[in-house]
């Protein structure tokens, strides 16, 4: 069960390997029996299971578009968004500016400020945005009062998956805007899958499973013959 586990994971990290701003999942495994159990009873035989499914936040690759509202973090932190009145945190910053200034993901949902505010830009007469290393955003040359804002969570672990880069915080969670950070304008955020070594991993997981099928179909055949030899005489 726990092979199956890990297999599906690595089908997930794999599908997203595209994904824009995707943070990958890892696996980790415990024993099932520990101490003198693993070392008497079980004579240094043993089993795991899964322990945890952990997020990776490691920083991914950046890839250059050359387009403006294209921003992705160098370093630590989130862009928060507003979804359907829910808060949530993503990396990807895929944005765009809509008729009235206001700057939203690609499926239209707001980009929050510092103040927990939507981003809201003045579009009159707007035809060059430059965003610098600090988030700062001039219009025309003009330096706007908005800016593009990161945010930091207090533990990373309490930041549960909402489906593609999107992620909300668990019980325990909390963010503050960050003073010190560098955003870089006309380039994404790589997911940082690395294909290489997923595939390395899904060939040992899977020879892994295969032998403990394999385990498990061979005591079955020795239980039916057991039982057969019961019956003898």
């Amino acid at each position: 069960v726990a092979r199956e586990q890990a297999m599906s994971n690595i089908a997930a990290n794999l599908a997203n390997v595209n994904a824009t701003g995707f943070k990958k999942d890892r696996v980790s495994f415990s024993s099932v029996l520990r101490g003198v159990k693993q070392q008497e009873d079980a004579r240094g035989i043993n089993f795991t299971r899964i322990r945890k499914i952990g997020t990776d936040f490691s920083q991914g690759g950046m890839v250059p578009t050359g387009r403006p509202m294209d921003v992705a973090i160098d370093g630590e932190g989130f862009f928060k968004i507003r979804k359907n009145n829910e808060i949530y945190y993503t990396r990807a910053g895929h944005f765009q500016v809509d008729e009235n200034g206001m700057v939203k993901t690609e499926d239209g949902y707001n980009v929050l400020s510092g103040g927990n505010e939507p981003l809201q830009l003045d579009t009159n007469g707007m035809q060059d945005i430059l965003i610098d290393d600090t988030g700062n955003i001039s219009i025309n040359g003009v330096l706007s009062d908005a800016r593009l804002q990161t945010f930091a969570v207090n533990e990373t672990d309490t930041l549960i998956k909402a489906g593609g880069t999107f992620y909300k915080l668990g019980e325990g969670g909390s963010d503050q805007p960050m003073e010190t950070y560098r955003v870089v304008q006309g380039s994404l955020e790589s997911s940082n899958v690395n294909m290489m070594e997923e595939m390395a991993s899904m060939i040992t997981t899977q020879r892994a499973f295969e032998t403990h099928h394999k385990v498990l179909e061979s005591y079955s055949k020795l239980g039916q013959k057991l039982d057969e030899l019961g019956t003898v005489g």
